[in-house]
């Protein structure tokens, strides 16, 4: 995900965001860009499930975050 619109996850880890601009990534490459989506899920379970790190961590505001791959996350796309 590139550009997000919305809040984050509260208390319960619950979250649902628009996805302004995305990538359709399969086997590790990059097949095109999405726009106008949304993805929901638990941060929780999808951090407690997470498949893999990147190596390309980055400053989020006050946060060093890599890229995560993770599983169990509602994708809706128009």
């Amino acid at each position: 995900m590139d550009q997000i619109l919305g809040g984050g996850a509260g208390i319960s880890g619950d979250f649902s965001v628009n996805i302004d601009l995305g990538y359709h990534i399969q086997r590790g490459e990059i097949l095109g860009r999405v726009k106008d989506t949304m993805v929901a899920g638990n941060v929780y379970a999808a951090l407690k499930d997470n498949l893999a790190l990147g190596n390309d961590a980055e400053w989020n505001g006050s946060c060093y975050t890599p890229s995560i791959l993770v599983n169990g996350l509602s994708i809706t796309s128009g």
